[in-house]
């Protein structure tokens, strides 16, 4: 449980700084960027009311701005009121032949905006009173080169900025959860703990039952005991196997034949449907195994056949299967049902959730069973989950576990290979 809560804390923090520093890398880059497009703009405009050249009177701009002026990369070109381009100058610009800067002029114009991008340059298209236009091309691929270098460079920074706050927190994560571990760990003991004390007083409860029925007789008082200390006894058993699968980790436990434990189960609830008028039918792979506690996975199937029975409909089917997908094992369990709200069925692995509190204690569940089942598929890397029809007219419980080799069949096979090898 540490160990799961310090991943999803750190994976917690890692995710919110990263989308912090993506929305500030983000909103710097947009800036510098309208800023780099802002000042392109302030020299096409000047360079249209100069007549497409520098400005001749430089007293009004700082020694840097001059020095801009010379530097810049521009061409210049006037189109006629009926799109054709009348003359380019190309005074300003030495690598494009007036060709290549026709082209990029059209490439402009089918835009259809006054500001934008063609490659490298920003142009700005200026509408004359006479219909004619003047459209200026000014090359920034430098300024757009040494931002895009200045964005990595921050992008490096933020990035090891990740990995040393991300490497700081899980070593602190540690002192963090602790408090958390602990209160749960108490619990955890705290419940077992009540459980094994629970079991004597209730044992006593129903010896002592026996005794009285066997002295005055049964009686409606003394089956009402024994059916409340068999009530009492099933939910503090459930409690116990909840509490200890919740932080168990039975990957690494010995190989189980899930088969022969869901064919033993359902055997075992042969005569309770037949008593209460349900049909059950069970459809069970041979051979899936998977690495476990066995008396955990059997109460879990146990948990689900009877979860089936008490909410089914009167008389409604109980359908049984088990199923091998490549490396899962799916375990499903179906029964009918009347007016359950599918987007409900999710809640249900809650522990003591009730959907209807008084049909819930008249069918004697606690809202237990299903959250042990969760809690031992968990404890084996498995999942569970719950699906409901749309009309509300059936629910199927499903259980996922990564499945393993048989090894009574390897052993087989091998016996079988020296056999052949002596003959």
């Amino acid at each position: 449980m540490e160990r799961r809560l310090r991943i999803q804390l750190t994976l917690s923090v890692l995710a919110s700084l990263v989308v912090l520093l993506g929305v500030m890398f983000l909103g710097t880059y947009m800036t510098r960027r309208a800023q780099v497009d802002a000042d392109a703009d302030k020299s096409i405009d000047t360079i249209v009311e100069e007549g497409g050249e520098l400005p001749k009177d430089l007293s009004r701009y700082s020694n840097s701005k001059i020095e801009g002026f010379y530097e810049m990369r521009y061409l210049v070109t006037r189109v006629a009121s009926d799109g054709t381009l009348e003359e380019t100058n190309l005074d300003h610009v030495a690598t494009i032949d007036e060709g290549e800067a026709q082209a990029m002029v059209r490439r402009a114009l089918s835009r259809g905006g006054d500001r934008g991008y063609v490659e490298e340059f920003r142009y700005g298209v200026r509408a004359e009173k006479d219909g004619t236009k003047v459209v200026v091309l000014l090359d920034r691929a430098r300024q757009l080169e040494a931002l895009n270098a200045s964005i990595a460079s921050e992008l490096k920074i933020y990035g090891a900025g990740v990995v040393v706050v991300t490497v700081i927190f899980l070593l602190l994560s540690k002192r963090i959860v602790q408090p958390i571990v602990r209160a749960h760990e108490s619990q955890r003991q705290f419940v077992i703990d009540a459980g094994h004390d629970l079991r004597t007083p209730l044992s006593i409860i129903s010896a002592d039952a026996d005794v009285l029925a066997m002295d005055v007789g049964e009686s409606e008082w003394i089956d009402d005991i024994k059916s409340q200390v068999d009530v009492m006894s099933g939910l503090t058993e459930s409690l116990i196997v909840l509490s200890r699968a919740s932080t168990a980790n039975e990957r690494d436990a010995d190989v189980v034949n899930l088969s022969d434990v869901v064919a033993r189960e359902v055997r075992g609830f042969k005569s309770r449907t037949l008593t209460e008028g349900h049909p059950l039918a069970s459809d069970v792979c041979d051979g899936v195994c998977v690495r476990g506690n066995e008396q955990y996975l059997q109460r879990m199937v146990g948990a689900l056949i009877d979860n089936a029975l008490k909410y089914s409909v009167d008389g409604g089917p109980i359908e049984v299967r088990l199923e091998r997908h490549l490396h899962q094992a799916e375990l499903s369990v179906r029964n009918a049902t009347e007016g359950v709200d599918p987007k409900e069925v999710g809640r249900w692995f809650g522990r003591f959730y009730q959907s209807d509190r008084a049909r819930t204690h008249e069918a004697g569940g606690y809202g237990i069973g299903l959250s042990m089942v969760e809690a031992v598929a968990r404890a084996h890397g498995g999942k569970a989950r719950a699906e409901a029809e749309a009309d509300g007219s059936s629910v199927t419980m499903v259980v996922t576990l990564p499945t393993t080799r048989d090894p009574t069949q390897r052993t087989r096979r091998h016996e079988t290979e020296g056999g052949s090898d002596e003959r």
